[in-house]
């Protein structure tokens, strides 16, 4: 094995030429997608080494460390004679993505540079089949002698990443190993398979909060810069096998025009081979839509690259099933006929046997397709890369927006540059000023952060920074607005509470370019979120910390600390886990994580006994029904699979059953009449209002819950930014502003029932935060906002001698919600204070 340094990465290079290449069966003694069989990330990853070291036609790469140790890896695979070259392909490549080559450059490069395709398998690790995939799609490009692999080996680079979620593949094929052939062979996994995300990994790649998608994004977007971005997955709509593009309505602005129809293009070649290859159910223009920015196949297209996704339909692990005429419904959700042709779905799938086999079929299909395209357009690809980075570039230098200015003098400093930092990682220019300059009338110091908008990935900055505007689509089932396919808004300097100023014209700038951005030192202003991880390592090495009054954090020795009304402890905080894999409670963990907030994990056995309060100061109910946290799955109770699949029956094993049950809902309300904080979030919220004897009452639930995509009538948020007024006289908003921003994700909405004369004791309840009596929306779209205008989303309500701290939100929503971290960490720190 050779090692060396190549540019900004590690090469693994091999090169024995004659040598026999091994089919998968031979390596793995099954081949892939055998019912019942699954690959381990070991396993697949060997076959990858074995096969690096026999042909000179596959590169590795190292790309990084998983969340739990495990190395990632990239295959570069192309003909021996650019694998020499690719060193040269890749800087030709950057430099067409980037805009910087000259016009006549670009037509060079674009005839001597080969087209690079990304491949990924695995992100979401239940959906077995695209990892399995893997091994078969290597085996053919390094193997296979036809015209039409030839050709693709001659003119296209894959990039192909094997498992992009190696820890998961192996808690769930493990799991599965463990329970197949017993009457759990179907169990849900009962933990997430990513250490803090689970499924939402692919919810995470603007933010990149994940190792994971940081590597990703590295390769993708500082690297490689391909044009074409395949991400698969296996969720499909039942009946049918596969989705591929055309995406559903609506069509986000910031992606370019020519991106969308290269997408369109792409999907008419996949579905043009599926019907050669006579293979039917292949739906288009369904569910997934091209609004949402924040998945693997999405922040790509923001950048000019053709994202695409696929979802190949699953039963479930790998185990088959075979599907009866009449098992399969007459329409899908949105009304379309299933077992009649229609525009978008020519070819319905009339039932049969359907295993990982069949969908490593389709999945290999659906490869081919994008590879013998880009094949046969190399050129038409390399050259559009650098249409769009100019086109962009130029549309910035005009104005409107000319940039934004992030200036170093705001609040929560440490935030704005989280924010700065994860637009670096995502391969967005970022520029400081070495002097005082003026925009807008206003004098900024030098030091002031500025994003130009004539960058090349200027859509991708422009819809991190401005407000989302979710149109009015009415479904055609029952007339209401069609729902966004993930959330609405995202707009990032909201969601993290950072003060962005948009500069329309330009403006003279002495600026230099900034290639990486540091974190700060932790700050003790209680505005400022870093104060946090700063308070925690004082307290580590027991050095005292007090709040005063007004929040004021104040250290031994410093004025006024025998002033102070708080004296911080080292929280003890419990994080309740249940056995549904609630990924609100992996988010959770990752905030407290990252503020070095400790904790422990506690399930429905630590509810059985009596000694909670003498454990803990706090207890974490992360967003989950009541129903969940009391009773979960009960031991013998089936449960019918994900939509998409059919009516299979998921016996959990009796271990991972139940939940705390009345007698542990008992211990919990005990825990806080003796003095501990009970800190819920959105839906876990209604426990303790509906349980415990409060004083506050739900007035709405949004539930997202429904047989369609339309929404629901009432007030419905599926997930947007809200505007709030913060009572900054409460300990629990210390830091934050007066008005803030809230990100809404479902959402409750309170009414304090006590008559002001009777809210006293330890019957107070007090109001933290309410819902903006006008203009709620900041970014995305709601229904029936009228209905919460001016209610309480935050409230803090005595019991006993403890606290329950209701959340109408939830404040950690996916690890981008820096904003309103302050309230969750307050509530922390106040639950183990010893008061002065």
């Amino acid at each position: 094995m050779l090692r060396r340094a190549f540019g900004s990465f590690v090469l693994l290079a091999f090169s024995l030429s004659g040598a026999v290449i091994p089919t998968p069966k031979e390596h793995f003694g099954f081949t892939p997608g055998d019912d019942f069989k699954l690959a381990d990330y070991a396993e697949i990853s060997a076959y990858y080494q074995k096969l690096a070291s026999l042909s000179d036609r596959i590169r590795l790469i190292e790309a990084g460390i998983t969340s739990e140790g495990k190395p990632m890896f990239m295959a570069v695979l192309s003909s021996p004679e650019n694998l020499k070259r690719l060193e040269y392909f890749r800087k030709i490549n950057r430099s067409l993505a980037l805009g910087s080559a000259t016009p006549l450059e670009a037509e060079r490069f674009s005839n001597e540079g080969k087209v690079f395709v990304w491949i990924d398998s695995g992100l979401h690790a239940s959906e077995v089949a695209p990892a399995q995939h893997s091994p078969e799609l290597v085996y053919r490009m390094l193997t296979e002698e036809s015209s039409e692999m030839t050709r693709i080996r001659q003119n296209v680079i894959l990039l192909q990443i094997p498992v992009i979620n190696p820890d998961g593949l192996d808690h769930i094929v493990h799991w599965y190993r463990k329970n197949v052939g017993t009457p759990n062979e179907l169990a849900p996994l009962p933990w997430l398979y990513q250490k803090y995300a689970g499924h939402d990994n692919n919810r995470d790649w603007y933010m990149m909060n994940l190792q994971e998608t940081r590597n990703i994004s590295k390769l993708l977007f500082e690297d490689w810069f391909p044009q074409i971005v395949y991400n698969q997955h296996q969720a499909g709509v039942f009946p049918s096998r596969i989705f591929v593009p055309p995406y559903a309505e609506p069509l986000n602005p910031n992606i370019p025009a020519p991106v969308m129809e290269g997408i369109n293009l792409i999907g008419a070649a996949m579905k043009e081979r599926f019907a050669r290859e006579n293979k039917p159910g292949v739906l288009s223009y369904y569910g997934y839509d091209a609004w949402w920015n924040g998945g693997l196949r999405s922040v790509p297209a923001f950048h000019n690259m053709h994202g695409i996704l696929t979802e190949t339909a699953l039963y479930s692990y790998a185990t088959p099933k075979d599907y009866k005429l009449s098992e399969l419904p007459e329409r899908f959700p949105n009304g379309i006929p299933a077992k009649e042709p229609s525009v978008f779905y020519e070819r319905p799938w009339m039932g049969g046997k359907w295993g990982v086999r069949n969908a490593i079929d389709y999945m290999l299909t659906a490869d081919m397709a994008i590879l013998d395209l880009a094949s046969t357009r190399s050129s038409n690809f390399l050259h559009k890369a650098w249409e769009l980075a100019v086109s962009n570039i130029e549309a910035g230098r005009s104005g409107k927006p000319y940039a934004y200015v992030i200036a170093m003098n705001q609040p929560d400093k440490s935030t704005a540059i989280e924010m700065l930092r994860r637009f670096r990682m995502g391969g967005v220019q970022v520029q400081r000023a070495r002097s005082v300059f003026y925009a807008n009338g206003k004098e900024y110091a030098a030091g002031t952060y500025i994003v130009p908008a004539g960058q090349p990935f200027r859509g991708y900055v422009m819809d991190l920074l401005e407000p989302q505007k979710y149109p009015e689509l009415p479904t055609g089932t029952n007339g209401r607005a069609k729902l966004p396919y993930d959330v609405a808004g995202w707009t990032l300097n909201l969601q993290m509470g950072v003060v962005v100023d948009r500069a329309d014209n330009p403006f003279p700038a002495d600026v230099e370019n900034v290639e990486e951005i540091k974190l700060q030192e932790p700050s003790l202003d209680h505005r400022d979120n870093s104060s946090f991880t700063a308070t925690a390592d004082l307290l580590s090495r027991k050095i005292k910390v007090r709040w005063a009054k007004d929040g004021t954090i104040l250290t031994e020795g410093s004025a006024n600390f025998d002033q102070a009304t708080w004296e911080l402890r080292p929280p003890r905080v419990a994080l309740y886990e249940s056995w549904t894999a609630n990924i609100d409670t992996g988010w959770t963990q990752w905030v407290l994580d990252t503020y070095k907030v400790k904790y422990t994990i506690i399930h429905n056995s630590d509810f059985q006994n009596a000694s909670l309060r003498s454990r803990f100061d706090s207890i974490i109910l992360s967003s989950e029904s009541t129903s969940a946290i009391l009773h979960g799955t009960r031991d013998g109770e089936w449960s019918a699979g994900r939509a998409g699949r059919g009516e299979e029956t998921m016996l959990q094993r009796p271990e991972y059953t139940g939940g705390i049950g009345v007698a542990g809902l008992a211990q919990l309300e005990k825990f806080v009449k003796e003095g501990g904080s009970l800190i819920a979030f959105d839906a876990a919220a209604d426990l303790p209002v509906h349980l415990f004897p409060l004083p506050v009452h739900s007035s709405i639930s949004n539930s997202a819950s429904r047989r369609d995509d339309s929404a629901p009538t009432g007030f419905y948020s599926p997930g947007s930014i809200l505007r709030i007024t913060v009572d900054r006289s409460n300990p629990l908003a210390f830091g934050m502003p007066q008005e803030a921003y809230a990100f809404s994700s479902g959402g409750r909405a309170y009414d304090i029932t006590l008559l002001p004369q009777y809210n006293r004791g330890e019957r107070e309840v007090r109001s933290v935060a309410r819902y903006a009596s006008k203009d709620l929306l900041a970014s995305g779209w709601i229904s029936g906002e009228h209905a919460v205008l001016g209610k309480h989303i935050l409230v803090d309500a005595r019991y006993g001698k403890g606290h329950v701290i209701l959340f109408g939100f939830r404040p950690q929503f996916r690890g981008q919600a820096f904003g309103t971290f302050k309230f969750l960490l307050n509530a922390i720190y106040l639950g183990s204070a010893l008061p002065l």
